[in-house]
């Protein structure tokens, strides 16, 4: 029986509890926007000065960024650098400036040495935006979709200095020689991505980065992987002997990857054990393979004078030299006499091209120069003594083909397997001694006794036949780029504001190196005059086509380079 409820009790009724409020939600802020890799504005000085007003030197790195973004030349950024505290220079050269390290605008200026510039004074080339995460690297080849022009000697510098390809999904750039998708590489190659230090190449940067990246940067991409890396202490002596950006030279030179190393470990060890005595090298091997543009490249790196000598005009050595006092003319000196004698006790290079075509009288003579202990010389014009022991010597030939051509045949899969850098290296090392006993053939042991080095020189690869036509579609495309001058004279130009588009770089320098487009016998040569003939004078010819005036201030008019059915074809863009 139920409980009667307490009178006593006022009863309430019963109604439903009040609902309790939603908590208002604020909406879910947007995303930001990617960044667009366009780079804020600095406010530039009027004047870039290093010092206060009271002629203490202070180093401003806002300034600084400001007058690289403004395009100050590398003059006026140097001579800052150079009169501004160096310490403090040092110490802050890394700095962000709104919002970007400052490595980003200096990149930016596409400008080779500005990079090298801040290189020296210890700017990091594998920063990062913070933000974006955005890699320096990676930014170099993004860059050129902006200020429409190649970035391909970033990259190589950036690699140069020390910059890693780790930072970028590997399907960028390996295998190097294929087309690379619009969109980039496709989801099932990316098997890196989720790499932590690859967070930022999310979908539309790996668009822009496929839009931009092209062969010759996959190739040095590639490249950096493999090469054998200089040990802590090559850096270190390279960089006591100011001598650090030797630590790059594979990364300015087509193939050629083992003898670009051996000359750099030969010449640092040569710096580290100072002697009075001048280095000696040949370089042996095919035409048209690199050893010209090594030698220019190692001059160049180095900042040191660059004597080219042809030595098929050399018949006797008076030819080389001069004649000596009083004999007449002898007051005219020759060109490596007067070099010598510019750079005596100086560090500077002389390159004999074509050694071969020289006499003994001239090997007699060269014993003098090259002499292991003091490399004295008689200045032939007053007999004075001139000081060689730090001319960088270099004998160029292409006599002992027949000992690389052997060589290579039977050891081909130890000399271009690049996947295995040290069994390379040994193998040319062991190419390097087969050299030289046929030089002391050819060139008797006097003058062999005093050469300090041999390097041999290979043939290119399919592929790198391929990069070295990049580069000649490269420079051909900076020069058709040119205005118009329709001016008579000699500075008229017909051609120009032409601007090609090639999607498929690697299809169409495969085609270009086919059929003889590459000759062994010939080397880069061969490659040049294939370009001219495949490429080039189809460009002219679309040019002209055109039905109407050309003008001198014309647009600039987008040719697109394809390959169909293994033949190149150009045609306009369409707009």
């Amino acid at each position: 029986m139920e409980a009667e409820p307490s009178p006593d009790i006022a009863q309430e009724p019963v109604s439903d509890p009040e609902p309790i409020p939603e908590p208002e939600t604020e909406p879910e802020p947007e995303p930001e926007p990617e960044w667009d890799f366009v780079l804020p504005e600095v406010n530039a000085p009027e004047t870039l000065h290093a010092t206060d007003a009271d002629g203490n030197g202070m180093f401003m790195l806002g300034d600084l960024i400001g007058a690289v973004q403004k395009g100050a030349t590398y003059a006026t950024i140097q001579g800052y650098l150079r009169t501004t505290d160096q310490r403090a220079a040092m110490r802050n050269i890394n700095g962000i400036v709104k919002g970007f390290p400052s490595m980003f605008y200096v990149v930016a200026r596409n400008d080779e040495w500005l990079v090298r510039l801040f290189g020296s004074y210890g700017a990091d080339v594998n920063v990062a935006h913070v933000k974006s995460g955005v890699p320096l690297l990676g930014f170099a080849i993004a860059l050129a979709e902006n200020i429409q022009a190649d970035t391909t000697m970033m990259v190589e510098t950036l690699l140069s200095l020390g910059a890693t390809a780790d930072v970028l999904p590997k399907a960028f750039y390996a295998p190097y020689l294929r087309d690379m998708h619009a969109a980039g590489p496709h989801e099932e190659e990316l098997i890196d991505l989720e790499d932590k230090n690859k967070q930022w190449c999310t979908e539309s940067v790996r668009g822009r980065l496929g839009r931009t990246i092209n062969l010759s940067q996959r190739y040095y991409l590639d490249k950096s992987t493999k090469v054998l890396k200089p040990s802590w202490r090559h850096k270190q002596v390279a960089k006591l002997k100011r001598a650090e950006a030797l630590l790059g030279i594979n990364y300015f030179l087509i193939g050629q990857t083992v003898a670009a190393n051996m000359l750099m470990r030969k010449f640092l060890s040569y710096m580290v054990l100072p002697k009075k005595k001048p280095l000696v090298m040949v370089f042996a091997g095919p035409s048209g393979h690199g050893k010209t543009e090594l030698a220019r490249r190692l001059g160049y790196l180095l900042s040191l004078d660059f004597l080219p000598v042809d030595c098929t005009t050399v018949s006797h050595e008076r030819e080389l030299f001069g004649p000596r006092a009083p004999m007449v003319g002898a007051e005219q000196g020759s060109p490596l006499n007067n070099f010598l004698a510019r750079h005596t006790g100086q560090r500077a290079i002389v390159f004999l091209d074509e050694f071969e075509k020289t006499n003994q009288d001239v090997h007699k003579t060269l014993l003098i120069p090259f002499d292991n202990e003091g490399g004295e010389y008689e200045d032939r014009r007053n007999r004075t003594n001139v000081d060689c022991s730090k001319i960088i010597w270099i004998l160029a030939t292409n006599a002992l083909d027949p000992t690389i051509k052997k060589f290579c045949e039977h050891n081909s899969a130890a000399i271009f397997d690049d996947t295995k850098p040290l069994a390379q290296e040994e193998a040319l090392k062991r190419l390097a001694s087969a050299i030289k006993d046929d030089f002391k053939e050819k060139f008797k042991p006097p003058l062999t006794g005093r050469i300090t080095s041999f390097l041999p020189f290979l043939h290119f690869s399919p592929g790198e036949a391929a990069v070295i036509a990049h580069k000649y579609v490269n420079e051909l495309d900076n020069k058709m780029r040119q205005p118009v001058n329709l001016a008579p004279g000699p500075e008229q130009k017909l051609f120009g504001n032409v601007r090609l588009r090639v999607p498929k770089d690697a299809s169409v320098c495969k085609a270009i190196i086919m059929d003889g487009g590459y000759d062994v016998d010939l080397g880069a040569r061969s490659i040049i005059t294939a370009v001219d003939a495949k490429l080039e004078d189809l460009v002219v010819d679309t040019y002209l086509e055109v039905d109407r005036e050309i003008e001198e201030d014309q647009e600039m008019e987008v040719y697109v380079v394809d390959v169909e059915r293994s033949q190149i074809v150009v045609r306009p863009a369409q707009k």
